[in-house]
């Protein structure tokens, strides 16, 4: 009988101890009207949730349609400051598990947004015409708002590479809702193509590796007729299958875009083989620099992003006239690989915003890039005591980060982040001058 009273007190109070098991974050994210939020255990934060988050598909039209944005929410304190990471992508591609370095050095709360029209965070009929920098930028603008109500504190924003550029767009549309912005080795570019990069090609590293790497080209596609079919069984092997192209087609595309990824993500001449290694040899380095994955089906998971680049945000295209008499088509332009069936024209007025922003001095900005990084070629132009930093990587690629950089470099930063937040961090202890890799 006493088990029994005991029992029933037990099942009355369920519902109290329940909500006492409640925080005051996950309260308010289950508050939030038609949002989806699920619990994950992290080893890096002290609560974890992924939050599907009822966003506007058009902010212009208050009462339109709407999509969910993923967010992945780590928390570490109230009292902390909080980091807003914009991925450029689907969050599939990077681990919004883990803290980026900001959080990392900040001690911070972290918001990871997976950008929209990717992933899951896409309308189920998109129109394109909503994939812009203004509606990105007002995406998180909303986002700050609303974890503005329980993160007080200081508000970082960052992003790395396409995501970088989100943080900059960001930062021109709505430059004072963050108290700093860190975007990673984001590209700055001034036209849809711009001749930055280009000449980037022309100096970077030395002359014997730029020679080494067009040697390489040569050979490969002179030698097509045996290299393609160790290509074709490298890819099979793999499990990369090509329907969006043919083997050859994506062949001739992964030779010539060799250049541009082997500086953006390698920039090691000492791994460059002998050209006359041999055919398999040269193959199988060419798929470790250019992924195959870029021009098989998988690729139009990337879509948008090429929407973007083709109608606001810049790219490159490859100079075929050197290879002209081995390649199979006329053009290899990279536009061909944005949404099917979806008309894409450039638009100037949002790099004519992103002129502006650069020439008016933006302020408390740390613009992180490599040196070899053909990215880098279009990197922000920020003077010193202009309000902002630019830290450049000496011979650094894509994946330059605070952490590599030399001792003065990471003392500016670290002495840019206390003063402009108004807090004292731990000093690095030391520094990391090997070459990142992706």
């Amino acid at each position: 009988m006493k088990v029994s009273w005991f029992l029933l007190i037990l099942i009355c109070l369920l519902p109290y101890l329940s909500n006492a098991q409640e925080t005051v974050l996950s309260r308010f994210l289950q508050s939030i009207p038609g949002a989806e939020v699920k619990k994950v255990d992290s080893s890096s934060f002290i609560e974890f949730y992924i939050l599907m988050l009822p966003q506007l598909v058009n902010h212009n039209n208050p009462g339109g349609d709407k999509f969910r944005q993923r967010i992945y929410v780590g928390h570490r304190g109230y009292d902390r400051p909080t980091v807003m990471e914009s991925e450029g992508y689907g969050a599939e591609w990077m681990n919004g598990y883990i803290m980026d370095e900001p959080t990392r050095i900040l001690n911070a709360n972290q918001l990871y947004i997976e950008h929209r029209y990717f992933g899951k965070s896409a309308p189920e009929s998109p129109d394109w015409k909503y994939l812009t920098a203004e509606q990105d930028a007002a995406d998180y603008h909303y986002i700050r708002q609303l974890f503005g109500q329980v993160y007080k504190g200081k508000w970082v924003a960052t992003g790395v590479s396409k995501g970088g550029q989100t943080t900059t767009e960001y930062k021109i549309y709505f430059p004072d809702d963050v108290d700093v912005s860190i975007p990673y080795v984001a590209p700055i570019n001034y036209k849809l193509l711009d001749k930055r990069i280009d000449r980037h090609f022309k100096h970077v590293g030395t002359s014997e590796c730029r020679k080494r790497i067009r040697e390489i080209q040569d050979q490969l596609l002179k030698n097509k007729k045996s290299n393609l079919p160790v290509y074709e069984q490298l890819c099979k092997k793999a499990g990369f299958t090509f329907k969006i192209m043919d083997p050859e087609t994506a062949f001739d595309y992964s030779v010539l875009e060799f250049p541009f990824s082997f500086w953006q993500y390698t920039a090691d001449c000492n791994v460059l083989p002998e050209v006359n290694a041999g055919n398999d040899k040269l193959v199988q380095f060419l798929i470790q620099i250019v992924s195959p994955y870029w021009y098989t089906e998988s690729m139009e998971a990337f879509a948008p992003a090429n929407y973007q680049f083709y109608n606001q945000l810049g790219y490159y295209e490859y100079d075929e006239r050197p290879f002209r008499n081995y390649l199979k088509n006329k053009d290899y332009p990279n536009s061909c690989f944005g949404p099917k069936g979806v008309e894409v024209k450039w638009d100037n007025s949002y790099i004519k915003k992103l002129k502006k922003f650069i020439r008016n001095k933006p302020q408390h900005m740390i613009f992180i890039y490599g040196e070899s990084d053909p990215w880098g070629a279009t990197g922000a132009k920020i003077k010193r005591g202009s309000g902002s930093l630019k830290e450049v990587m000496a011979h650094g690629t894509h994946g330059a980060n605070i952490g590599s950089m030399s001792k003065a470099q990471q003392q500016e930063i670290y002495g840019a982040l206390e003063q402009w937040l108004g807090i004292t961090l731990k000093q690095p202890v030391s520094s990391n001058p090997k070459i990142p890799q992706p």
